[in-house]
């Protein structure tokens, strides 16, 4: 875990410091789901007080790897992460987070946290390995972009079973 302490920021009236940080994580955990990271690089977040407000600006890039939504095969995205906010310091944590400063914990700025937080919202809504990606086979779970597996995917309509019965009798 990445944490950067703001008290000295805060107790001068013009602090401006540039730290050098590198997300630790090498898997981005969420509620649901988890996905490995593929690159992370460091970058300089500059912090400085303004108005009794500390303002971070920063920008890096992380690249995370996302299942496929229809085959499951883990594909490669890019983010680009621009981080320019200001977020207020309380003095004491008083245990309730706050959606838009889940990174701040009194004085300590989690810096993973921060990060995450700029990941999820710019996370896709769908992800496709290709555009015309076939999906894995309903009956068996084969990939079906590798092959047809062979099996019967023909799904009948039920509205249509009494019909397809008295085409059966009437063939017989």
């Amino acid at each position: 875990m990445m944490n950067i302490n703001l008290s000295e920021i805060l107790s001068n009236p013009s602090a401006i410091k540039n730290f050098t940080v590198e997300p630790s994580f090498e898997v981005l955990e969420l509620k649901r789901n988890s996905y490995p990271v593929a690159y992370k690089e460091p970058f300089v977040l500059n912090v400085q007080k303004e108005a009794g407000k500390i303002h971070l600006k920063g920008n890096t890039v992380i690249d995370l790897f996302i299942p496929c939504d229809r085959c499951l095969t883990d594909v490669r995205n890019h983010f680009e992460i621009d981080i320019d906010c200001f977020v207020v310091p309380n003095k004491e944590s008083d245990g309730l987070e706050d959606d838009e400063q889940s990174f701040m914990d009194g004085c300590i700025l989690d810096v993973d946290k921060l990060i995450s937080n700029e990941i999820v919202v710019a996370l896709p809504t769908k992800v496709l390995c290709k555009e015309d990606c076939k999906g894995l086979c309903p009956i068996c779970g084969s990939n079906l972009n590798h092959g047809d597996c062979g099996c019967d995917r023909h799904v009948a309509d039920p509205r249509m079973a009494a019909i397809q019965d008295i085409f059966k009798n009437f063939n017989s």
